[in-house]
Parts: structure tokens; C-alpha cells; sequence
């Protein structure tokens, strides 16, 4: 064989791996927490089957992979009964009701279930396209680890535990990508908004409310260059994060229903801020209506966005309940922080009403 049918030969054959690879397209994720992983194999030309490989501790309750955001979708159930039976089970859910099975038990096909020393590894496969769901080459799946076993061979009336851990993760199955790109937009999403929302934002309020005669010549400034220089980007570029994480716009979630409507809000409290700054007269006898609509439009807002929090970490998938105690103390300290102060304002007032520092 001369050298250039050798040189053919393995261009040959770096070329069929190479096309291999990109259809078969192999993504591994793993939960580090309880070293749960599952792995998704697209299939080869001219089949139809995708691969499904879980692997986790043998002392595992059940587990289960979704297809689709969040476990109140498409899922797919496996666990282990103390007969040593491995019973495998596809399932529809809805938000808070326990999922149930379908009807088409059959598309999913059990190829494996071993246990090696202290790691469980179940095999299966389902075709790409089924009754109620399809597999897209990117696409976002959910996860689940219990540790507690359903105990029964039941797969269609059997009741599954609570499960201790589950999330969300977007993986491209073509080109075998699973580096958390949707993690990570999200992640930045979240630090971004919450800075804004829970420390810039109130620390504006804080300083117009409170700061009038300790920054007389300063607080305004304070106030405006906040919103403007700080807020503003950042609400902007954690927006832009959101929008390329989820795809688009989208409204089925009260989490991004509400984010659509503090982004608005947050552009029309400055344009009513404008409007107050440029209508301001320093002799006026009352209160005009475009002030009081500029305080309380800014404080509803940020009532607003207290109720994101909670509703953004369930649609991450976050259940431990550490980061939601984290935020309800966080939220009880700024409550008490600006209930302690308007109380010095209102004492302070020879009238007892509540009404902010004279304007300086």
C-alpha cells in the first residue's frame, strides 16, 4: 500500500469518527451533591432511539430525568424495589400533584441495571419522538434524586416520595456541550437583578427618605446618579442574560410575568422621577400628586420585586430551604431597618404625621 492510500485510509477514518461524533452527540451531567449523573446519546443514522444512562449511589430512593423544564412535565422514573427488581416508568406531571403514568408504558425500554460496588448504573433507551414529548438536539432537562424507595412494583399506581434534590440544566445534545451555559446565564441573572432589586434600589429609597439633612447638598445626587449610572445597566444587561438564557420572551412563568413587569416599571418610575425633578418648585405650600405617584410607584415596585426571589430559585429548581431563610431574614432586617427609621421621622414631627425631612 503505497503512502498516500495509507494517508486516505485514515483520513477515512478520522472522518467516520469525527461524523460519528456528531451524530451521536453524546452530554453528561452530573448533580455533585449526591454524585448523580445521567448521560443522553442521540442516535446514529437511520435510527431512532435515544440512550439513557443513570448512574448514582446504590442506596438511591428513585431517580428521575424530564425532558422539558422543571418535574411537572415529561418524565422518566426508575428505581429499584427490595426485591431487587429495577422498574422503570414514564410519567406526566403538573405543578404540586404527583405526577402519573401514561398510557404508553412500552416506549421505554430497560437495557440495564447493575450495581458495581457502591454505584448504580441503569441503561435504557426511548425513541426520539413519543406521544407527549420530543427530544430536540438543545434542549433543557430536569432532573430528580430521592432517597426514599417507592417499595412497590406498581409502575403505573405506584406514589413517588418527595425528592431531595432537582434542577434544570440546558444541554446540547448534537455537540455533546454540557458546560451549564444556561446555568451560568442564569446564575448571572440572578446576582445582577438581586443586586439592583434587594441593595442599589432601597439604598436610593434610603438615602431620599432618610439622608435629607445628613447629605443636604448631596442626596439628591446620590439618589439620581444610583438609578441612573448603577441601576440602570445592570437592570438592563441582567434582562439581556434572562432573555438569551429562556430563548426569547416568555410568559409562562408568574417569575418572568413578573420580571417583564418590573423591567417596565422600573423605566417608568424614572421617567416619573424626571418629571418630578424638572416640575419641583422649592416654594410650593402641598404635596403635588406627581411626588406622591413618584414615592409610592417606587415602593410598589420593590414589593413587587420581593415576591420574585422565591418564584426565580423554584423555577432554577432550587430546594434547599437554607437560600430561601437567607433571603426572608435579608428582607425581615430591611423592614425593620426602614420601619425604625420612619418611626424616628414621624416622633420627630411636632404634628406626629409621617412626612419625609423638610427639603433642603
Amino acid at each position: 500500500m503505497s503512502i498516500y492510500s495509507k494517508r486516505n485510509v485514515w483520513c477515512a477514518i478520522v472522518l467516520y469518527f469525527a461524523l460519528v461524533q456528531v451524530v451521536i452527540g453524546e452530554t453528561k451531567y452530573c448533580l455533585k451533591e449526591v454524585d448523580y449523573c445521567f448521560t443522553i446519546t442521540l442516535p446514529q443514522a437511520n435510527e431512532t432511539l435515544v440512550n439513557f444512562r443513570l448512574e448514582a449511589p446504590s442506596t438511591a430512593g428513585w431517580l428521575g430525568v424530564g425532558v422539558g423544564p422543571g418535574m411537572d412535565g415529561y418524565l422518566m422514573v426508575v428505581w429499584i424495589t427490595s426485591e431487587g427488581k429495577t422498574l422503570l416508568s414514564q410519567r406526566v406531571g403538573e405543578e404540586g400533584v404527583q405526577p402519573m403514568a401514561t398510557d404508553q408504558q412500552a416506549d421505554l425500554n430497560l437495557t440495564n441495571s447493575t450495581i458495581v460496588g457502591d454505584k448504580l448504573i441503569i441503561e435504557f433507551t426511548r425513541p426520539l419522538k413519543v406521544k407527549t414529548n420530543t427530544i430536540k438536539n438543545k434542549q433543557t432537562f430536569a432532573y430528580a434524586y430521592a432517597t426514599i424507595n417507592p417499595e412497590s412494583d406498581d409502575i403505573v399506581n405506584v406514589y413517588l416520595p418527595r425528592h431531595d434534590y432537582r434542577g434544570n440544566v440546558k444541554l446540547d445534545l448534537e455537540h455533546g456541550d454540557s458546560e451549564l451555559q444556561y446555568d451560568k446565564l442564569i446564575i448571572a441573572h440572578a446576582s445582577l437583578m438581586s443586586s439592583v432589586w434587594f441593595v442599589l434600589i432601597p439604598g436610593a429609597i434610603f438615602i431620599a427618605r432618610f439622608a435629607r439633612n445628613l447629605l443636604p447638598t448631596t442626596w439628591f445626587k446620590l439618589h439620581v446618579a444610583i438609578q441612573l449610572f448603577l441601576s440602570t445597566p445592570i437592570v438592563l444587561a441582567g434582562s439581556v442574560l434572562s432573555f438569551v438564557a429562556a430563548e426569547g420572551l416568555k410568559f409562562d412563568d408568574p417569575h418572568r410575568i413578573i420580571g417583564f413587569v418590573l423591567f417596565l416599571g422600573f423605566f417608568i418610575q424614572l421617567a416619573i422621577g424626571a418629571i418630578h425633578h424638572h416640575l419641583y418648585d422649592p416654594k410650593r405650600n402641598g404635596i403635588p400628586w406627581w411626588t406622591k405617584l413618584h414615592w409610592w410607584f417606587g415602593r410598589s415596585l420593590v414589593v413587587l420585586a420581593a415576591f420574585q426571589v422565591p418564584f426565580g430559585l423554584k423555577l432554577f429548581g432550587v430546594t434547599d430551604m437554607v437560600y430561601y431563610y437567607i433571603y426572608y431574614i435579608y428582607l425581615f432586617v430591611i423592614l425593620i431597618a426602614f420601619s425604625f427609621l420612619s418611626f424616628r421621622l414621624w416622633n420627630r414631627r411636632p404634628d406626629n404625621e409621617f412626612k419625609r425631612m423638610e427639603d433642603s
